[in-house]
């Protein structure tokens, strides 16, 4: 099997769908189901495709949305 790694020497991920590796960085959050927790995010949006890679960064329950 023929695997490209997902990380180029530049340190930045490839998009997993066009293997692109510039992004847009944008935080966000990602309340849970019943809305008792809420989940930190960085968001990486790939600038080709719009593909969003999330990398958790903590939970927290200050929910004020």
């Amino acid at each position: 099997m023929d695997e490209q790694p997902s990380t180029p020497t530049g340190g930045r991920p490839r998009c997993p769908i066009c293997g692109h590796d510039e992004y847009r960085r944008e935080a966000g959050k990602v309340d849970s189901e019943w809305g008792i927790t809420a989940h930190r995010v960085d968001m990486l949006v790939c600038l080709t495709c719009g593909y969003v890679l999330l990398f958790y960064q903590g939970n927290t329950i200050f929910d004020f949305d």
